[in-house]
């Protein structure tokens, strides 16, 4: 299948035999990563568990937050997990972003529908729908919110490693959250930069000169893995 022009491999789950996790696995032997944040922990089977298994199989002494919004979803990453993954991770229930950034309803419908900038990026669902469904991803309104602020600030805006994998409508604007808080190098990976949730970030990767080392991982909706280094 093509992407933007660039083959990928579809329907492959970012697990630790995925060749994203794998890489995920030769970058924690090489850095040993203390202070790790993920957001998007989803249901604890994908990329949690990969970096929960890293630790584990590289006796790293890590401290790591994985962010999800959605209660229900995190109850069931506690059960996927299990008890010896589930150790190795703090599970926040609360939106990564300040509430207050999230886009409205007619932002979403401008950006998602009215002025879609390229008909071969993925977008979740279908467009009578979109706007609806994006919006309900993030729509508790019970829950904390600037969980990866709050994580940020815990590590004195210095953290190894962040992984970006939150809804796709907020996927940009977390990025660019995260980085303008950065006070030192990091090391940053994106899921799904061929999907409208990180397409834009890409863009900004390639062409920021803070960014380096960028290896990309052309399966699923594709990823990539960079190093940020604080100017």
């Amino acid at each position: 299948m093509k992407i933007l022009g660039v083959d990928v491999i579809v329907d492959i789950q970012h697990h630790e035999n995925s060749l994203f996790g794998k890489e995920i696995f030769n970058l924690f032997k090489i850095i040993k990563p203390a202070k790790i944040i993920e957001t998007g922990t989803y249901l604890g089977l994908g990329s949690t568990s990969t970096i929960a298994k890293a630790i584990q199989n590289f006796k790293l002494k890590s401290i790591f937050y994985s962010i999800e919004v959605n209660p229900q979803f995190i109850e069931k990453a506690k059960e996927n997990l299990g008890d010896e993954l589930k150790s190795l991770v703090s599970l926040i229930n609360g939106l990564s972003i300040p509430r207050e950034s999230l886009p409205t309803s007619d932002e979403l419908r401008k950006e998602l529908i009215t002025n879609s900038e390229n008909n071969e990026l993925l977008v979740d669902h279908c467009e009578e729908n979109r706007v609806d469904l994006y919006m309900a991803e993030t729509n508790f309104m019970h829950v904390p919110d600037d969980m990866l602020g709050r994580c940020l600030k815990s590590f004195d805006y210095c953290p190894d490693f962040v992984l970006l994998d939150s809804g796709g409508h907020v996927g940009y604007l977390e990025f660019n959250y995260l980085i303008n808080l950065l006070r030192g190098d990091c090391y940053i990976a994106l899921d799904d930069i061929f999907h409208v949730k990180h397409y834009k970030s890409f863009l900004q990767i390639k062409t920021d000169n803070r960014f380096s080392e960028t290896l990309v991982i052309k399966e699923g909706t594709g990823h990539c893995i960079t190093k940020f280094t604080k100017v």
